[in-house]
């Protein structure tokens, strides 16, 4: 089997997925959370947390397919 990418890019887009979490983290759950949550903003923390949780997901994905080459 062909590697699309390299072991060295796989880890970069690894990193990228993480430090994206960490942002979704940062911009739409620690936020809304110290300036105040409002009913609007619910919404945006929840969906900041799908984000943040998707995006470390697939970087755990990527890392463990390191793993096995």
């Amino acid at each position: 089997m062909k590697l699309l990418f390299t072991k060295e890019q796989l880890q970069r887009l690894a990193n990228i997925f993480d430090n994206a979490g960490q942002i979704f983290f940062g911009t739409s759950v620690l936020t809304p959370i110290i300036f105040g949550v409002e009913k609007d903003n619910k919404l945006v923390v929840i969906l900041g947390l799908v984000g943040m949780l998707f995006c470390w997901w697939v970087s755990l994905r990527i890392e463990r397919l390191i793993s096995k080459i």
